[in-house]
């Protein structure tokens, strides 16, 4: 983890500007909306990730009528809110950067961390209330989400590895479904002992971010795009 993912009042370190949204009492989580103007950031066409299987777990895997077109890799914080100094930690969201880790991924990398280093943010992952993920990537669009599956993740100081489904409000990309995977850290602590009320507690993690979109919809872009069109 890098120490510049610990965010200052969980505001994302970004070059551009957030609104703000409210989901609890004294709590305000930013929502980036990034610029259209950049190329497509999947590397489907570059790197062979079509096939790739996901680690392996236990959620309903994708439907037979998606393709995966990007793995991001988020580095962030899971945000948290106390009550009272008595209170144990109440789940307020995540904010992380995305970084393009479709080729590593491929090409077996076991070492992703240089990526946040070495690379250009693609993206942004938010909760625009206390319980809806938002993912705005360039060159995908902007998907907003629903927890609908979870399971442990296989070290218990991992925060779970999740099954998200886009809906429809909210959403202006082709993506169906988005898997966090390959989880580190972000875990809430026990209590909110040294937390006075409506403090934010903010814990680091990172995690793997599998993203399928509709085939039909894909390939007709990517037709788009070879025309020229």
């Amino acid at each position: 983890m890098h120490s510049s993912l610990i965010l200052a009042g969980i505001a994302l370190p970004l070059a551009f500007a957030f609104p703000a949204f409210a989901p609890a009492p004294n709590v305000r989580l930013p929502g980036p909306r990034l610029p259209r103007q950049s190329n497509d950031t999947t590397e489907a066409d570059t790197c062979n990730i079509a096939l790739l299987q996901q680690p392996a777990n236990t959620l309903t895997p994708p439907g037979a009528d998606v393709s995966l077109v990007l793995i991001a890799l988020g580095h962030g914080t899971q945000n948290y809110s106390c009550a009272s100094e008595t209170a144990t930690p109440t789940a307020i969201g995540a904010v992380a950067e995305l970084f393009n880790a479709s080729c590593a991924v491929a090409s077996g990398s076991n070492s992703l961390g240089s990526i946040a280093e070495e690379a250009a943010s693609i993206g942004a992952h938010f909760f625009v209330d206390s319980t809806t993920p938002d993912f705005d990537i360039i060159g995908l669009g902007n998907t907003q989400a629903k927890k609908v599956e979870s399971m442990a993740a296989p070290q218990a100081t991992n925060v779970p590895w999740l099954k998200l489904d886009a809906q429809v409000q909210g959403t202006t990309s082709a993506v169906k479904n988005i898997y966090r995977l390959e989880t580190v850290g972000g875990v809430a602590p026990k209590n909110c002992a040294g937390q006075k009320a409506g403090d934010v507690v903010t814990v680091e993690y990172e995690a793997q971010y599998w993203v399928y979109a509709v085939t039909e919809i894909v390939e007709a872009r990517r037709r788009k795009r070879s025309a020229g069109l």
